[in-house]
């Protein structure tokens, strides 16, 4: 799914209109009926569980332009339905959008009460029992919320009560809030927005004001939204089970690849074994361990269907590097930066010709000779996590700032870059961002991205190109994740649940059997 900006959001409207061809009002009547009938199916579910339905309150918060039109229809249609509104009207202009003024003339026709807010004083106190309609701003705002704008949307964040938005939180830009006022941001717990997601919904610093997001599909014309061109992606289970691959009925162990794992030093042998056997469970046909020789026992014991070939004794070291026939290398996890390693490392990469995935020391390795990235092979796979990526590239002050950090240094370099986190980012060598829709916070412990090096790596050797493969696995880790936190919660959650339930992630998406 394309991630678009707030113009081309704009500009898809105007084309949608014009081809459709339908009125604008008529095009605000059919997101806001979305919206209606998305919380219509859900008011008990979003209410307190200890409201009587009778005691329903819906506080319909409006600015005056369209998404305050949006919000008009919304109540509107929830009156018509049986349910007690109050509609506030925020006016911080006395220039309403032809559509709101529309609507507002038909919302006055009804019985709904409707007050009119021109100061802070004006606006009433929300009660933490009711349902808040946040119909302030969607993604016209380009300045910080001040004034009575401001008021209002602070005074629906010290109401306790629920919030659904619509398309935006108020207050928050659409994409880049780096001269933005994160106290002038509506808290919401839900987003109800038209389309496409949006940018600000997908980094870190900014997704905590939206809750859970719902992209609700108006019908915006498909020849533009089709052929518009973005950079960012958002990524679905439709796009994944398109580009899985179906097994080979007469395969055999050789079919499926070849995982060399390079990992482990005395007293971090668990990151071998994990990295070693998530590349198993997801798909790969053979998988050879390289590790010291105090880490061949561990192996052995803990993942005997894992061949170990030892390379010195407590950590990796040598300049030989091993053989050249494996599908694809998975290098990093527990290796240690001793020098010794670091003189292996440089060595491999001086050989490999083949698949490469790079991880955990293997970066902080680079991370101190990074001249050494000119010598990767071409679509070479890094899969840092946010401290190994900031000692590669550098330091940002917001995540929309890491986030063009991370393009430049994946199209600089050549690399494909998973940069692990909520909404972990896979950044292409052409500028791409694929954004992760799995996963939870209960995957926020020792040994998860192992797991993930493994499983990038085993589709690699199963011949799936590194965008693919990157994505791909990024989005099955998440999968396995979230099924597992429904068995384990996500508490107790640790490295070999994900292991344990890629078999229900691949069967999660349906695939075709042979």
């Amino acid at each position: 799914m394309k991630v678009l900006s707030a113009q081309q959001i704009r500009e898809a409207d105007a084309y949608t209109i014009k081809h459709e061809p339908i009125a604008s009002i008529d095009l605000m009547e059919r997101a806001a009926n979305d919206c209606f009938q998305w919380i219509y199916d859900r008011a008990p579910k979003l209410f307190s569980p200890q409201l009587d339905e009778r005691d329903y309150v819906f506080y319909v918060i409006c600015g005056v332009g369209n998404n305050g039109g949006d919000g008009l229809v919304i109540a509107r249609l929830l009156s018509r339905n049986g349910y007690e509104v109050k509609v506030v009207i925020v006016e911080f202009s006395k220039k309403y959008s032809d559509d709101f003024a529309a609507n507002l003339a038909k919302l006055k026709k009804t019985k709904v009460p409707i007050e009119i807010a021109n100061s802070a004083d004006d606006i009433a106190e929300i009660p933490s029992g009711a349902l808040v309609i946040d119909a302030l701003f969607g993604t016209g705002l380009t300045r910080p919320a001040e004034g009575l704008a401001r008021a209002a949307i602070q005074k629906i964040n010290a109401s306790g009560a629920r919030v659904v938005s619509i398309d935006m939180p108020s207050g928050l830009f659409a994409e880049d809030n780096r001269e933005n006022d994160h106290d002038g941001v509506v808290h919401a717990h839900h987003v109800l927005t038209f389309q496409f997601p949006k940018l600000a919904f997908l980094l870190g610093d900014t997704a905590r004001f939206c809750g859970k997001v719902e992209v609700l599909d108006i019908g915006l014309h498909r020849d533009f939204t089709d052929s518009i061109e973005t950079p960012y992606f958002c990524v679905s289970d439709e796009w994944v089970r398109q580009r899985i691959r179906s097994r080979e009925r007469f395969g055999h162990k050789g079919t499926f690849g070849h995982v060399a794992v390079a990992a482990g030093s005395y007293g971090m042998m668990g990151a071998a074994v994990l990295c070693s056997r998530s590349a198993l469970q997801a798909g790969a046909g053979l998988v050879t361990a390289f590790v010291p020789d105090v880490g061949v026992q561990v192996l052995q014991t803990s993942a005997p269907e894992v061949m170990v070939k030892p390379i010195s004794g407590h950590v990796i070291s040598g300049e030989k590097f091993p053989p050249k026939e494996m599908g694809a290398w998975a290098i990093g996890p527990g290796m240690g930066t001793e020098k010794e390693t670091a003189k292996w490392l440089k060595a491999a990469l001086a050989q490999c010709d083949t698949a490469l995935v790079l991880d955990a020391d293997a970066l902080n390795i680079i991370a101190e000779n990074k001249d050494w990235l000119k010598t990767l092979p071409e679509h070479t796979i890094l899969t840092p996590h946010p401290g190994e990526f900031r000692r590669l590239a550098g330091d940002w002050s917001t995540n929309y700032e890491r986030l063009q950090v991370l393009r430049e240094f994946a199209t600089k370099n050549k690399v494909y870059v998973v940069l692990k986190g909520a909404n972990t980012a896979t950044a292409t060598p052409k500028g791409e961002v694929f954004f992760n829709t799995t996963g939870n916070s209960g995957m926020a412990t020792a040994g998860s991205g192992d797991t993930l090096t493994g499983i990038i790596a085993s589709l690699r050797a199963q011949g799936y190109a590194a965008r693919e493969a990157a994505v791909i696995g990024v989005f099955l880790h998440g999968r396995a994740g979230d099924l597992a936190a429904q068995e384990h919660g996500e508490h107790a959650l640790i490295a070999s649940h994900i292991i344990q339930f890629l078999g229900k992630a691949f069967l999660s998406l349906n695939l075709p059997q042979n």
